[in-house]
């Protein structure tokens, strides 16, 4: 072997080895964005600009990447375009909309919130009833609505019988319409430990029926 050989081996071994470790590095990083995308921040940095908050959790098990997974808005006017942006993150976690208008609520996308599990809307104006049954594609735990220009009655409440994973409801509407036929929903829900309602027309014999078939679940109403 010549000399010149002996000095350029090494040094094409140590070039093989730089090429290997950035190809290597490169598919990590096109995995890591195909998994991550980046479509998620620039929604969030959108909603941002809209005036909500967003919160940030650490993905399990990482340390590196974080995603958008809290929402919350206050004193707003919540609009379609706001909703469509909701549903392009489907790592969203948690919604708080605190005295905003609601009329312009459209769920139609949150069915992509795969991991959806508590829904507020406190102090909510003209909000659309209609808008809840959307919600049981979601895995949904926790539904709390307080909007006092708002009538329920025992049709808007039908719905939740199909959902599956909730624990917790409270819905302080002006709920006179609400009768014990309602319970019956409630009835079906597997998961459901807790159940608030205010202004009802819920008997107390309906409650205490109620309480015979499901004592698992406790009951107020307000």
């Amino acid at each position: 072997m010549t000399m010149s050989q002996t000095s350029t081996n090494p040094a094409l071994k140590w070039i093989l080895i730089v090429i290997a470790v950035v190809t290597a590095l490169g598919a990590i990083v096109v995995y890591l964005m195909a998994k991550y995308p980046a479509s998620e921040y620039r929604v969030a940095r959108e909603l941002q600009m809209r005036g909500f908050r967003i919160d940030y959790h650490w993905l399990p098990n990482n340390n590196i990447w974080q995603r958008p997974a809290n929402i919350h808005g206050t004193n707003q006017m919540i609009t379609s375009d706001d909703c469509q942006l909701f549903g392009q993150l489907p790592r969203l976690h948690f919604l708080q909309l605190e005295r905003c208008d609601m009329s312009g609520l459209n769920f139609d996308e949150i069915k992509n919130c795969k991991e959806l599990h508590t829904i507020k809307c406190l102090e909510a104006t003209r909000f659309p009833v209609g808008e809840l049954k959307k919600l049981t594609v979601c895995p949904v735990r926790r539904i709390w609505v307080i909007s006092e220009d708002v009538d329920l009655n025992d049709s808007d409440l039908e719905e939740f019988a199909k959902f599956t994973n909730l624990e917790s409801i409270e819905l302080e509407f002006n709920n006179a319409g609400v009768t014990d036929a309602c319970l019956e929903y409630f009835e079906k829900i597997p998961t459901l430990k807790s159940l608030i309602l205010s202004g009802s027309s819920i008997t107390p014999e309906g409650t205490a029926e109620f309480k015979k078939k499901r004592p698992d679940v406790g009951v107020l109403l307000k």
